[in-house]
Formats: structure tokens, C-alpha cells, sequence
């Protein structure tokens, strides 16, 4: 949720807070930089062979083809949990925090406290578009430093999705689209944002 991984040039002093160091050839560091402790790191080796088992058995990949409308109103159906409760399960789909859980909501327009599996046809469409265009942006700006700024790029410098964030805490303040306050609730531990009136 905080953690960083930060390029450090040879002979350049250490980051605080550093919980693993990859040496490089040229005697630079790749450091994995986590205050809070919260990362986990897996080491796997090709020689084991060419499949990597992955340790938390994610849900898609949302970049992928095989990402289709169809796919994701399947692994909603059933689920009487909110949407964003849902799409924050990375078992469900991989990748998705709470950030671009609200803006792709919000794009979509879909209240995120409505039950996944109300989620219509037409609905899960406009859904996987918006979480894909929501994550193609947020890569091309090299990620969100939202307001802590404790996200960083490899070299340490901000990301600029934040300039783009439409609810991502924006509360109280005009919906780019109607001019509602942005409202927000608590959903999965989370603090969700959304336009009560835009998002149904």
C-alpha cells in the first residue's frame, strides 16, 4: 500500500527504511523501501521450470484479451457484496486498489455500494472499458501520488494521475460532470468516492 521500489546509483547512500536489495551488475541497487511492512517478496527460479506459480492465486489480468465484459459480469454473478467491495478482491480481478476501483466506477457509472451481482450486461461493459482505460492513463502518468505522496517512480519522482482523478479524494467537492459534491462511504475498510447523483 506504501511501498517503493527505488533505483539507487552506485555508491549513492541508503533509503531508509530499505527491506531488500537487488544488486546490479553495474553496482546499482534495486531497493524494495516499505515503512510499514506490508510488502512480501517471492524468489523463483527458471530452473524450476518456465510456470511460476503465483503464491496468491490473482484473479485476471485487466490489460489482457482475455479480459472481456463476459468474463468479469461472470466472476460477479453470485456476489451479493458491494461492487467496489468486489472489484478490491484481487482474486476477482488483479490489480485494482482503491483509487482506480472508484475512478473506473465513477467513469462507468456505477455506485459502488451496489451488489456485484446486479451488474447488468451493458454495465459490465462500460466497466471493463473504464478499469482498462482507468489503468492504460494511470501508467502512461507513471502512477498516483495521491495526497501522502508516498507513492514514487523507480527514480523517485512523482507520479501524475493525480492531475486526472475525477473522485479519488475530491470530497465535498463539484462533480466534473454535474456539479455534485462528491460523496463518500466507507465500503471493505476502504474510504470509497463517487457522485451520488452520476453513479447509480
Amino acid at each position: 500500500m506504501s511501498g517503493q521500489l527505488l533505483f539507487r546509483p552506485s555508491g549513492a547512500p541508503p533509503y531508509s527504511h530499505t527491506r531488500l536489495v537487488i544488486h546490479l551488475a553495474d553496482g546499482s541497487e534495486l531497493c524494495f523501501v516499505d515503512p510499514r511492512k506490508f510488502g512480501e517478496a517471492y524468489l523463483f527460479s527458471e530452473a524450476e521450470g518456465d510456470t511460476l506459480v503465483n503464491p496468491f492465486a490473482l484473479g485476471p489480468e485487466p490489460l489482457d484479451r482475455g479480459y472481456t465484459p463476459a468474463r468479469l459480469r461472470e466472476s460477479l454473478s453470485g456476489r451479493k457484496g458491494p461492487i467496489k467491495a468486489v472489484l478490491l478482491d484481487q482474486k476477482v480481478v488483479a490489480g485494482l486498489g482503491n483509487i482506480y476501483t472508484d475512478e473506473a466506477l465513477y467513469r462507468s457509472g456505477i455506485h459502488p455500494l451496489r451488489p456485484a451481482s446486479s451488474i447488468t450486461g451493458e454495465e459490465a461493459e462500460r466497466l471493463a472499458k473504464s478499469i482498462r482505460e482507468v489503468l492504460r492513463e494511470a501508467i502512461r502518468c507513471r502512477g498516483t501520488s495521491a495526497a501522502d505522496r508516498q507513492y514514487v517512480t523507480t527514480a523517485g519522482t512523482l507520479g501524475s494521475f493525480q492531475e486526472r482523478l475525477d473522485v479519488y479524494q475530491r470530497p465535498a467537492q463539484p462533480c466534473p460532470r454535474c456539479g455534485a459534491p462528491i460523496a463518500t462511504a466507507k465500503i471493505a475498510g476502504r474510504t470509497a468516492h463517487f457522485c451520488p447523483e452520476c453513479q447509480i
